[in-house]
C-alpha cells in the first residue's frame, strides 16, 4: 500500500457523473476527432445535476473532506466549468481540466497527466468517481478505488 504524501481528497469528474451527458445526442461534439467545445458548453450550460452524485459530493463537503473535480473539458473552458458547479452548489478545492491544445489525447491519458498534476500541487486521491469505463479502468491501474457511477462504454 502507498503511503500518503499529500492532502487526501475524492475526486469528481463532470460530464456523466455529476452533470447529465446524453453520449448519443451529444458524444459527436467531444469524442471524434474534431471538437466542437463551444456547442458542447452550450448545451451542457443547463445539464440536469445527477441528483446521488451531487448529494454525495455535498455530504464529502460537509463532513470535512478536500473536493477535487477532474475533467476531460479543456482548461481554456474553465469558466463554463465552474459556472456550472457554482449553479448547483457543487463546492470543491481544486479544478482540473485538459489542457488547451490537446483534444487529441485520449480521456485515459488526460486523466492520468492530471492525476500527476494533483499530486504535484499536494493532492493524494483516495477514491474517485467517474463514469466512463476506460478512465474508470485507468484509475484502478493507477491503484485508486474508483466508484463507476453510470454505464461508460463510450
Amino acid at each position: 500500500m502507498r503511503a500518503e504524501t499529500g492532502r487526501p481528497c475524492v475526486v469528481f469528474d463532470v460530464d456523466g457523473t455529476l452533470a447529465t451527458f446524453d453520449a448519443s445526442r451529444l458524444g459527436h461534439l467531444v469524442h471524434g476527432a474534431v471538437k466542437n467545445w463551444e456547442a458542447f458548453h452550450q448545451a451542457m450550460a443547463g445539464a440536469e445535476v445527477i441528483a446521488p452524485v451531487a448529494h454525495l459530493l455535498r455530504r464529502l463537503n460537509q463532513v470535512g473532506e478536500t473536493i477535487v473535480i477532474c475533467s476531460g473539458r479543456p482548461a481554456g473552458w474553465t469558466h463554463y466549468t465552474e459556472a456550472w458547479l457554482a449553479a448547483n452548489d457543487l463546492a470543491c478545492a481544486a479544478l482540473y481540466l485538459r489542457p488547451d491544445g490537446q483534444d487529441e489525447m485520449s480521456d485515459p491519458d488526460v486523466k492520468r497527466l492530471l492525476l500527476a498534476e494533483m499530486r504535484a500541487d499536494g493532492f493524494e486521491p483516495w477514491i474517485v468517481v467517474d463514469d466512463r469505463s476506460s478512465v474508470v479502468d485507468l484509475w484502478r491501474a493507477e491503484g485508486l478505488a474508483c466508484l463507476q457511477c453510470a454505464p461508460g462504454d463510450f
